[in-house]
């Protein structure tokens, strides 16, 4: 029988053992639980078969991804003539409550922190913001104004409204909720009791001069349509934010309990935030509060440098990918947004002469929200745009020459349209009638190249891997009639 002090020696040399064996066996496999994991080539396969490996043309220039930028916030350069006063009060206070979509967080600063900030950021500023000529009355309230001046100032919003429509800012920004499909721009829906007119006239004309990285295209707009941009944006009730008395009395009776009870904590009484003037306790507030991270901040050490592009593009084609930000909403060669087409092989889609009127005067040929924006291009531009496109947005791949010069007879167009019937293409696309899922392909002739039209038909998801249209696996006289069908769907000569 085995003594107390036996059983207690056992216990210590079982338990040592088990400590050496899993340390053991730990220690031969650190280097297996450190490495990478390595994706299992079945697994890179079926993602090559479903995403597909596009050739690409080599550019000559460097494609610079919008949606990957160094910093993903404004400069706060000039942010004092930007928005007012009271307003960014509240934004720091709670970035979210005055901004929906804002991804700023909430800091938790006092009043008085927030007054140092706001006296740092002006002491960074220009002296002056430019100032623009204003007709008297447009700086009045509405309450001031006479009955014919309120009636002319609303005759030019209401103008303002068809800008804002043409140029489809309701795609990036929602209002109110509403809109922002791409998912890029902050809601605008309490725009007009932030805004500095003078500031947004400028910023409109040309977004780039106030934040180089921003994802807002410029969109060459007249001085005459920028005024009445402005005056719909600073007028209309869809950018006042809502009265909410409610929420105001109870803000109010939750300040007069604070002061009643308990004394609010100041700059000085902080261990973190040094002495000095009000200028430098706000240096030093937005120091610890990280604010570099996101934003440019002149005089404030970053400790993340960003090393910047100096070349930026000053003519041809890359000029203009930079200008109207194509890759906010396009990809190109893996790069940029997935809102609108792939681009990297549309000049091997796209007929030359469409794509030069389309960039002049965008058609409507996608659903609701994905309409191009009209960015006033030149003829010129459109040219060089399009020269640019079908030299190097091409693909091999593509039967181009299969369908060139190929003028169908009425019996084949018909077979075609008896096929695009009964296959149920018109759930999805309007041609006289049909769904609106789609694009839209009564012009679809004018619009695509006929092997295009083949190639796609025959596969849908080669070109496109997440297209939502079904794979018919059609024969090739099946593809090639109802090619024949879309290509006769041409405007009227």
């Amino acid at each position: 029988m085995k003594t107390n002090s036996t059983k207690r020696t056992t216990y210590i040399l079982h338990l040592t053992l088990a400590y050496i064996v899993i340390g053991s066996i730990f220690i031969s496999n650190r280097a297996v639980f450190a490495e990478t994991l390595k994706p299992d080539p079945l697994l890179l396969e079926l993602e090559e078969l479903y995403r597909g490996v596009k050739k690409y043309k080599q550019l000559p220039f460097v494609l610079e991804d919008p949606h990957k930028r160094p910093k993903n916030g404004p400069t706060l350069k000039n942010v004092i003539h930007k928005a007012n006063e009271e307003w960014l009060k509240k934004w720091i206070s709670n970035p979210e409550k005055m901004v929906p979509n804002a991804r700023m967080p909430r800091l938790m600063l006092n009043d008085n922190e927030i007054e140092a900030i706001l006296a740092y950021l002006t002491s960074i500023a220009d002296k002056e913001l430019p100032k623009q000529e204003w007709d008297s009355y447009l700086l009045k309230s509405e309450d001031e104004m006479s009955d014919e001046e309120y009636a002319r100032m609303d005759a030019l919003a209401s103008k303002g409204k068809a800008v804002w429509g043409r140029a489809r800012c309701n795609i990036c920004h929602p209002v109110k909720g509403k809109g922002g499909a791409v998912g890029v721009g902050p809601d605008l829906g309490a725009v007009a009791d932030k805004i500095n007119r003078d500031w947004l006239y400028l910023w409109v004309k040309e977004p780039k001069s106030y934040f180089p990285d921003t994802q807002m295209a410029r969109y060459r707009l007249k001085d005459d349509e920028l005024r009445l941009l402005v005056e719909y944006i600073m007028r209309d009730w869809d950018f006042k934010a809502e009265e909410d008395e409610e929420e105001e009395e109870e803000e109010e009776k939750t300040n007069t309990e604070v002061g009643e009870t308990e004394e609010v904590e100041t700059i000085g009484e902080s261990s973190i935030i040094p002495e000095g003037t009000l200028v430098e306790k706000g240096k030093r507030i937005i120091e610890l509060s990280r604010c570099f991270i996101c934003h440019e901040i002149e005089g404030v050490v970053d400790l993340l440098p960003i090393s910047k592009r100096e070349d930026k593009p000053t003519k041809g084609f890359e000029r203009l990918l930079d200008d109207i930000r194509c890759m906010t909403c396009h990809n190109i060669q893996g790069k940029g947004g997935s809102f609108a087409p792939e681009l990297t092989h549309a000049g091997s889609k796209l007929k030359e002469s469409w794509i030069r009127d389309f960039l002049q005067n965008p058609d409507v040929i996608r659903p609701l929200l994905k309409q191009m924006p009209k960015f006033n291009l030149t003829l010129e531009e459109a040219e060089t745009a399009t020269e640019f496109i079908e030299e190097f947005f091409i693909s091999e791949d593509f039967p181009l020459e299969k369908f060139a010069n190929i003028e169908p007879a009425e019996e084949e167009i018909r077979k075609g349209k008896e096929l695009y019937d009964a296959k149920g293409c018109r759930s999805c696309h309007t041609i006289e009638t049909g769904g609106g899922i789609g694009p839209d392909l009564k012009r679809v002739g004018d619009r695509l190249e006929n092997g295009f039209i083949f190639f796609h038909i025959k596969d849908p998801h080669n070109e496109t891997p997440d297209a939502i249209e079904p794979n018919y696996n059609l024969s090739d006289e099946e593809a090639t009639a109802i090619t024949y069908y879309l290509m006769s769907c041409r405007s009227k000569k």
